[in-house]
């Protein structure tokens, strides 16, 4: 039986995307308050309700019943010929020198097996992200998981001539200041004007799977990994290393605790999907934003 999550994606609904997001919560590793809220959707008054109580309980439940992980069903395979002329663009590609250094590299994982970290995703682009997927084409994967930054890239961007602003917004937390640039503009008939302003971009992002203390988790890529899966497909191009036992992943704040994932029972990719133990949960919309304003002053001395 498909979540309400997916029946979600499958119909293209969108009249949760203007206040609120579509998110797939890993209930059944959180604890016990922390989940709670999050049923209740952050809505501290209504956190203590008997339903999402049970609704918690019933979820820790579920996880503690399950049969202990074993870690050798979890594989990596190397990349076919198929992928070769992709791995090459992707190797020799700057946006890929900083994983080069640190030792990344690519394999085939499954990632129905991957352990998460994340104790929730949001699915509302999960479904543009992963439209072109097919099982059948490694390469369109690839683009997907392990992309390629084309030489040209184009933002949207709106000026606001009343606060003399450039804005520029993106739903994709990648989007950041790459740099500044000034120097002369030619502006016609012969006359130059000083410009300076800043590089933005949407930075790259791979599907990263690791391997820590022995076990394949994913550290970056869960909508695009989740919208794979939701679609039956789960045997795909990632950026793979191995971590030292005391190395830092360098994860983000509000991770699941260790003991979700390096427990007995961890949370795999596949579990967003289990209406047994992750709900489906409507959480405030946010945007990322770049803000670029020019200013007249007149400062005394």
């Amino acid at each position: 039986m498909s979540s309400s999550t997916q029946q979600t994606i499958a119909t293209g609904a969108t009249s949760l995307t203007h206040a609120t997001r579509p998110a797939r919560a890993l209930i059944g590793w959180m604890k016990e308050g922390e989940a709670q809220l999050m049923l209740a959707e952050r809505v501290t008054d209504n956190a203590q309700s008997k339903l999402h109580a049970e609704r918690a309980s019933a979820a820790r439940q579920a996880v503690a019943a399950r049969t202990p992980f074993a870690d050798d069903q979890q594989t990596l395979e190397e990349p076919g010929g198929e992928l070769k002329s992709h791995v090459a663009a992707l190797t020799s590609h700057n946006d890929f020198k900083p994983f080069e250094s640190e030792g990344w590299s690519v394999k085939i994982a499954d990632l129905g097996r991957v352990i998460a970290l994340q104790p929730m995703v949001f699915w509302d682009h999960a479904q543009e992200r992963t439209s072109s997927a097919s099982a059948d084409k490694m390469s369109d994967l690839a683009n997907i998981t392990i992309p390629i930054r084309s030489a040209t890239e184009t933002l949207p961007l709106q000026f606001d001539p009343a606060r003399n602003t450039w804005l520029i917004s993106s739903r994709n937390p990648n989007l950041k200041i790459a740099g500044q640039f000034n120097g002369p503009v030619d502006i016609g008939a012969g006359q130059k004007l000083t410009a300076c302003g800043f590089l933005v971009t949407v930075m790259p992002s791979f599907v990263q799977v690791v391997r820590y203390r022995g076990r394949l988790l994913l550290r970056d890529g869960y909508h695009r990994s989740l919208g794979l899966i939701a679609r039956g497909i789960t045997r795909v191009p990632v950026l793979f290393r191995e971590f030292g036992e005391f190395e830092p992943l360098g994860l983000g704040v509000g991770m699941l605790a260790d003991a979700a994932y390096l427990g007995q029972r961890p949370p795999l990719l596949a579990d967003y999907l289990s209406e047994a133990v992750a709900a489906e949960v409507n959480l405030p919309a946010t945007q990322k934003m770049i803000v670029v304003q020019g200013m007249e002053m007149n400062p005394i001395g």
